[in-house]
């Protein structure tokens, strides 16, 4: 019988990692779409998280699904083929492997490409800016950094492009037609969203690291968008081998604290989690009721990864190709 678990994650803004937020609230909320009520056809990941200023649930996740060959007159058993609806499953990276990591295994940093741990602990921009994004009456404009130390200029360059693609898709913030989002220049800026050094992230100044999972966040003294570099280059269980989707996530998850907004459940079981659930640790509400228990009900209730706060807005179109 070949059982396969699937285990995903989520965190919170410091807004510590899964996405919290630190420092005196100066943005009003925006609200977010709900998440779609029906169940998706494939199982449901079992857990993944973020960060808050404490977190960790011990949950032992169910396996998603079971199955078991059937032999064929004195025939070895086949294994069936693995589902592919599920997210593929990852490995923790033995190295970071902590004790909220053992307790809320969908928190663990996965293993994977290297990063680099530590920075200077100081930031320049990336130059560039971008016209008006969206319709809505209230813009709200942002810059791109990147610690100093960490990487090159073209890798610079390909984070910045990354962001501004995320937040131009309309089923990001702009989505919901109450704000436009607009890249520029300078310290002017409503927020600067930062690829932050795994070990900066950590200062107690910043995301913290009371909760031992890898976090992200906003830091509202700063008005800086931390994003842990470990995450950016590893992603998180919930959204095992789908890279893209797990930044496309945890831009629009640590943006959302820019804007205003606060962690939520998972409201329906095995429907999509809302953005603002912290899936860089889990998207089981047991194991984020134990880092935010004033926040999240221990209920039970799974849901499937979803990096969009407006999932159900129009993508984007593919570019037509034209042959001749």
């Amino acid at each position: 019988m070949l059982v396969v678990l699937s285990v995903l994650v989520v965190w919170q803004a410091a807004s510590p990692g899964g996405g919290s937020a630190s420092g005196p609230a100066t943005a009003a909320p925006l609200t977010q779409a709900a998440p779609s009520t029906t169940a998706p056809t494939t199982s449901p990941p079992v857990a993944s998280s973020e960060v808050p200023p404490q977190d960790v649930a011990a949950a032992t996740p169910p396996p998603t699904s079971t199955t078991e060959a059937v032999p064929t007159d004195g025939a070895d058993p086949t294994p069936a083929a693995p589902d592919p609806g599920l997210p593929v499953a990852l490995t923790a990276d033995p190295a970071n492997i902590t004790a909220d990591a053992l307790r809320v295994p969908s928190g663990a940093l996965p293993s994977g490409e290297p990063f680099t741990t530590t920075g200077a602990g100081t930031w320049h921009e990336v130059p560039g800016t971008g016209p008006v994004l969206g319709t809505g009456p209230r813009v709200v404009t942002y810059a791109i950094q990147v610690e100093d130390g960490i990487q090159d200029a073209a890798a610079d360059a390909a984070f910045a492009a990354q962001v501004d693609a995320i937040l131009a898709d309309p089923r990001s913030w702009i989505g919901g037609g109450q704000i436009s989002l607009q890249r520029v220049a300078g310290p002017d800026a409503s927020f600067q969203i930062a690829l932050t050094s795994q070990m900066t992230a950590h200062s107690n100044d910043l995301c913290g690291f009371s909760v031992q999972l890898e976090p992200s966040c906003y830091e509202r003294d700063s008005g800086r968008v931390l994003i842990n570099n470990s995450r950016w280059v590893r992603g998180a269980m919930a959204y095992g081998t789908d890279l893209s989707g797990y930044r496309t996530y945890v831009i629009n998850h640590e943006v959302g604290h820019a804007l205003g907004n606060g962690h939520q459940p998972c409201p329906v079981n095995g429907g999509q989690a809302p953005v603002m659930m912290q899936q860089s640790w889990s998207v089981a509400n047991d194991d984020l009721a134990y880092l935010n228990p004033q926040v999240i009900p221990p209920d039970g209730k799974v849901c499937t990864a979803n990096p969009y706060p407006f999932p159900d807005a129009v993508a984007p179109a593919a570019p037509s190709v034209v042959s001749g």
